[in-house]
C-alpha cells in the first residue's frame, strides 16, 4: 500500500471485507502471505500457521 495512505485502516477494512464476502462459503481456512502487515491481520483474526512445514506453494513465473 502506498505510503501517503497507510494508517488509515483502508488495508484493514479491505481484508474485513474479504473475510465477509467469504464466510457464507464456509471455509476453514483462508491463507495469505504478508511482509510487513502481520498486525493488521491479526487484529482481524489472522494468526501464523500452526505447521507451516507442512504447506507449499506454487509460484507462476
Amino acid at each position: 500500500m502506498h505510503p501517503s495512505v497507510r494508517g488509515k485502516g483502508l488495508g484493514t477494512a479491505l481484508v474485513a471485507a474479504v473475510r465477509e464476502e467469504l464466510r457464507p462459503y464456509g471455509l476453514r481456512r483462508i491463507a495469505l502471505a504478508t511482509h510487513d502487515a502481520h498486525e493488521v491481520y491479526a487484529r482481524l483474526g489472522f494468526r501464523p500457521l500452526e505447521r507451516p512445514e507442512q504447506w507449499m506453494a506454487l509460484v507462476d513465473g
